[in-house]
């Protein structure tokens, strides 16, 4: 059995209700009490039916939508490729030998510091 709600035509439930109810009020069989109480069923169940009383639930949406997701994904990607690019930059210029003897001197005081 599925979890799923069913959903009817309740434009034919309202006529067969109404069919029903109309058969019942003209008093062919019974007493009238009986078949008013009947009639009074019926004109019940259209009235909860045309107020939207047995309506399905309306489908539950995510906080979050699929579009804000992909932004989010982009705003990352862009500031992780950002990162790499510093990291590039930085290898680059180390292997160039730029500013290489301001980066021996500090590791040269660093080992020192840390030597007993």
């Amino acid at each position: 059995m599925t979890d799923k709600p069913r959903l009817i035509d309740a434009d034919k439930l309202i006529k067969q209700l109404q069919d029903n109810r109309d058969l019942f009020a003209e008093d062919k069989f019974g007493s009238p009490s009986y078949n008013m109480g009947r009639v009074d069923s019926y004109h019940t169940m259209i009235t909860w039916i045309n107020n939207g009383h047995f309506d399905p639930d309306p489908p539950h949406h995510p906080d979050i939508q699929a579009e804000s997701l992909i932004q989010q994904k982009d705003a990352e990607i862009e500031r992780l490729k950002k990162i790499i690019k510093e990291a590039n930059d930085e290898n680059e210029r180390l292997l160039s030998g730029e500013e290489t003897e301001e980066y021996e001197s500090a590791l040269t005081e660093l080992l020192k510091e840390n030597t007993p």
